[in-house]
């Protein structure tokens, strides 16, 4: 291109020193330039000539000057071909740029509104916070593990999956309210939605399908009482929890609420009910999530003031540390009523005396200091606290229940059923002989009254009618009496 530009400047510059020769012929020369030919090539321009066509003048014959004739020029360069090609791969070439330009931006279209398998797994986990989500299976699974009851397996995974979907779906919804906050905090500046790796309408069908097929896992494959536990938390998370947020502190206690509601699931999934080891559960998570949260939230104040986030440390700092202390010593007492409501042996309250005790001292000195690092301490510890207290509580709870017997429909032990498919005849001729003998022991114990026939007789008669209901049911009739 370097070529053409030097050449075409050429070619206006000998033009404007024509027209600086004969300005009176100006119009005449204008458009009638019969010849032009351009041979360009990569080497340097060695020479500029031009020659005309007709050297013989008006002024030799003797007649009137006239306007000059249009003059044919040729600018001589080396390889005439080299101007086509040089032209062609030029526009070749950006025409090839703005092809990949437009090939790049489809594929990056493509790529983010249809992105592969693997790619679209990852993007749900980010959707529904994975490490969140769990947490709370974790927490529901405790607490299904803790239920005095029998334990098994396909009741556990089915709670545990039901929990996954219906968390995950909990925290899509919440991701889909809050995007264009996210946006503003450095923290949730990543997520999913805020790149635009899903849309918004994509995360909520997501959402609808995985809360539909949750609840329906713990309604159809577990219980009632676990499925409507979960929708509540579903609802409670999404309609109060999320909004809440922006308007008053109270959103704290909420959340805790939310917080507390998995091992409540996992309890009723394994027993049926909520026990008394079901609250003191719930009543740990619950006062837990306080030095966790209001820890997190001391040094991401900025960031929540930026975002509009109602939270403590923001408005109530003083009163932020203070609930963070208080429920640190909260969870010492739920502890230590533990073994007294028959929950788990004394031995837990023992155990957990020296964890909880320095839960509390972290907790005392962000409340003393109220800066970053002491927040920072108390937030690490509660991610150990947490799940060494709920294996203290595992370890120590007072009743296991490996297996249940269940009683057949006649309310025959399993064990006699065994015994009379190995023995059939030995126990026939048991009952047989037990049967023969019932009535007239009866009598004879009575009052050894000296009976008839025809009294004895009478008194069976009225046995049979009165009290068939109690006699076992190998009794077939009158007959065997």
């Amino acid at each position: 291109m370097h070529c053409v530009v030097v050449n075409s400047h050429m070619w206006c510059e000998w033009a404007r020193r024509m027209t600086f020769r004969s300005p009176r012929s100006q119009p005449t020369l204008q458009g009638h330039l019969r010849t032009v030919r351009l041979y360009m090539s990569k080497a340097s321009i060695n020479r500029f000539s031009s020659s005309t066509s007709n050297p013989t003048s008006n002024d030799e014959r003797g007649s009137p000057r006239k306007a000059p004739q249009a003059v044919p020029v040729t600018i001589q360069l080396a390889d005439p071909k080299a101007l086509i090609e040089e032209i062609s791969q030029s526009v070749h070439l950006v025409k090839d740029t703005v092809t990949a330009t437009k090939r790049k931006e489809t594929d990056v279209e493509v790529g983010t509104s249809v992105p592969n398998f693997s790619r679209l797994m990852y993007h749900y986990l980010m959707l529904s916070k994975f490490r969140l989500t769990s947490l709370v299976v974790m927490t529901t699974m405790a607490g299904y593990a803790m239920a005095p009851a029998s334990f098994e397996l396909s009741t556990f995974l089915l709670c545990s999956l039901g929990t996954t979907l219906v968390s995950g779906a909990a925290n899509s919804i919440n991701q889909v309210i809050e995007t264009s906050f996210d946006a503003q905090m450095a923290r949730t500046k990543n997520r999913v939605l805020v790149k635009g790796h899903l849309s918004r309408l994509h995360a909520v069908g997501f959402a609808l399908g995985a809360s539909t097929v949750g609840i329906g896992m713990l309604h159809f494959g577990v219980n009632d009482l676990t499925a409507v536990l979960g929708a509540a938390n579903l609802i409670l998370y999404t309609s109060i929890y999320t909004p809440m947020k922006r308007y008053s502190i109270l959103n704290t206690w909420v959340g805790s609420i939310v917080g507390a509601i998995p091992p409540l699931m996992g309890w009723a999934a394994c027993t049926g009910d909520i026990g008394a080891g079901a609250w003191i559960l719930a009543g740990l998570l619950y006062c837990w999530q306080f030095p966790h949260f209001n820890a997190l939230s001391w040094n991401i104040r900025p960031e929540y003031l930026k975002a509009g986030y109602k939270m403590m440390a923001n408005s109530h700092p003083r009163l932020c540390t203070l609930v963070s202390l208080r429920h640190t010593g909260y969870i010492t007492a739920l502890s230590l009523l533990a073994p007294a409501l028959d929950v788990t042996n004394v031995w837990f309250a023992i155990e957990s005396l020296p964890l909880n005790a320095y839960f509390g001292y972290l907790a005392w000195e962000f409340h003393q200091k109220a800066d970053s690092k002491s927040s920072r301490k108390l937030f690490r510890f509660s991610l150990l606290h947490l799940p060494l207290l709920m294996a203290l509580f595992l370890l120590n709870k007072k009743y296991w229940v490996f297996s249940q017997e269940k009683p057949n429909e006649d309310n025959t032990p399993i064990a006699v059923m065994e015994d009379e498919e190995k023995e059939p005849f030995r126990s026939q001729k048991q009952e047989k002989k037990v049967d023969v003998y019932l009535v007239p022991n009866t009598v004879a114990e009575v009052g050894n009254l000296s009976c008839t026939q025809s009294k004895i007789k009478a008194i069976e008669d009225n046995l049979l009618t009165n009290v068939a209901v109690a006699l076992p049911t190998t009794v077939s009739g009158k007959q065997n009496l």
